[in-house]
C-alpha cells in the first residue's frame, strides 16, 4: 500500500505543474468553452488514465526499465530504418518538450512573484535559475522524496479551498461557448497528449515498484479519480472570476487575492508545483548527458537561458507551446495504444 501511495503522489505531482495549479491550463483548454468544457475535461482525464494504464502494463509485461527501452518497444518495426527514424524522432520531441517545459516553469515562477509582489522578472528568474542549478548538482532523489511527501498536502489544500468557495448551485455556467463539440474534444486530447510526454518517463521509472496487473489498475483508477476531482475544482473556481482571465497570468491567485489565508495556502501550492515540475523537466532533459563536465556546463546554460525566455510571458508560452506539443505527442499515444493492444491480444 505504501508503494501505491508513493507512486500516485509522484504521478499527480508530475501533472500538477504551474500551468495546472495557476488555472491557466484549465482555462485555455476547458473553461473557455463554458459547460461544454466539462465534457472535454472528463474525456481528457479518462484518456490520461488509459495512457497511464497502458504504459504501466507494457513496462511491467515487457520488463522495460528505461525510456530508451520503451521507445524501442513502441517504435518496433520490421523495417529497421523506419524504426530508427521513429525512435529518434520521439526522443528528440521528448527532449525538446522537457526543456521548453523547464523554461515555462521559470516563466511561471517569475509571473507569480510579479503578479503577487511586483518583483522584476530579471531578479526572480535569476534566483530561480540559481536554485535549480544548485539542485541539479546535488542528489535529485531527495527532491523527489520531498515531492512525493508534499503532494498529498497540496491535494488537501486544493480541496479545502474548493469547500470554501464552490457553491453547488453554481456548478453550471451561465455563458455557453459557440465552439463545436469536435473542437472541444480535440483540445481535450491535445491537453492529455502534451501531459503524457512528461508523464511517460515517470511512469516507466516507477513501474518496477508495481508487481502485478491488479496493483496497476488500483494506481490507475485512484490517480485518474484524483486528477478528475482536482481539475473539476480548478474549473469551478475559475467560474468565480470577475475579471478577464486572459489578462492575468495566475487566475486562481487573482480570484483568491482578497481571501487571506486561502490565498497564502494556494500560493504554497503554486510555488511548490512550479519548482518540483521545473526540477523534473530539467533533470529529465539533463539525464541524456553522460559526460560530467558537459552536464555542469549545460545545467548552467539552461538555467541562464531561462532568464531572457521568462520575458516572453508564462501564459503566452503555455497557449502556444503546449497545444503544439500536444499535436506532436499524438503520434506517441497512437503507438502506445497499438503496442498495448498487441500485447493484450498476445496474452489472451
Amino acid at each position: 500500500m505504501k508503494n501505491i501511495i508513493k507512486v500516485i503522489s509522484i504521478l499527480i505531482g508530475t501533472i500538477i505543474g504551474a500551468g495546472f495549479a495557476s488555472g491557466k491550463e484549465i482555462y485555455i483548454f476547458f473553461e473557455i468553452f463554458g459547460n461544454l468544457g466539462l465534457v472535454g475535461l472528463i474525456i481528457s482525464t479518462l484518456v490520461t488514465g488509459l495512457i497511464i494504464y497502458a504504459v504501466l502494463y507494457l513496462s511491467n509485461r515487457k520488463n522495460i526499465r528505461s525510456n530508451e527501452d520503451f521507445l524501442d518497444t513502441i517504435s518496433n518495426n520490421k523495417i529497421k530504418t523506419l524504426q530508427k527514424i521513429t525512435k529518434n524522432a520521439l526522443k528528440n520531441i521528448i527532449n525538446i518538450f522537457l526543456i521548453i517545459s523547464f523554461f515555462i516553469m521559470i516563466a511561471g515562477w517569475s509571473a507569480y512573484f510579479k503578479q503577487k509582489y511586483g518583483l522584476p522578472i530579471l531578479l526572480t528568474s535569476g534566483i530561480m535559475g540559481i536554485l535549480l542549478y544548485i539542485t541539479f548538482l546535488n542528489n535529485i532523489e531527495g527532491i523527489m522524496k520531498i515531492s512525493s511527501f508534499i503532494v498529498p498536502i497540496l491535494i488537501i489544500i486544493i480541496i479545502y479551498i474548493s469547500i470554501k468557495n464552490i457553491v453547488p448551485s453554481n456548478i453550471l455556467q451561465d455563458n455557453e461557448s459557440t465552439a463545436p463539440l469536435w473542437y472541444v474534444i480535440l483540445n481535450a486530447i491535445l491537453y492529455c497528449s502534451y501531459n503524457s510526454i512528461m508523464l511517460i518517463p515517470i511512469l516507466i521509472s516507477v513501474s518496477n515498484t508495481l508487481k502485478d496487473t491488479r496493483t496497476i489498475k488500483i494506481v490507475t483508477i485512484i490517480t485518474t479519480a484524483i486528477l478528475l476531482i482536482l481539475s473539476f475544482i480548478i474549473f469551478q473556481i475559475l467560474n468565480l472570476a470577475k475579471f478577464d482571465i486572459n489578462s492575468v497570468e495566475m487566475p486562481i491567485l487573482e480570484i483568491l487575492s482578497k481571501s487571506g489565508t486561502q490565498e497564502y495556502l494556494y500560493s504554497i501550492v503554486v510555488v511548490i508545483a512550479i519548482f518540483t515540475t521545473a526540477v523534473s523537466a530539467g533533470y529529465g532533459f539533463l539525464e541524456n548527458i553522460k559526460n560530467k563536465n558537459k552536464y555542469k556546463k549545460i545545467s548552467a546554460l539552461i538555467c541562464i537561458l531561462g532568464v531572457p525566455i521568462s520575458y516572453l510571458g508564462f501564459g503566452k508560452l503555455i497557449s502556444i507551446m503546449y497545444p503544439l506539443f500536444g499535436a506532436i505527442g499524438l503520434y506517441q499515444i497512437i503507438l502506445i495504444f497499438k503496442k498495448y493492444s498487441i500485447a493484450k491480444n498476445a496474452k489472451n
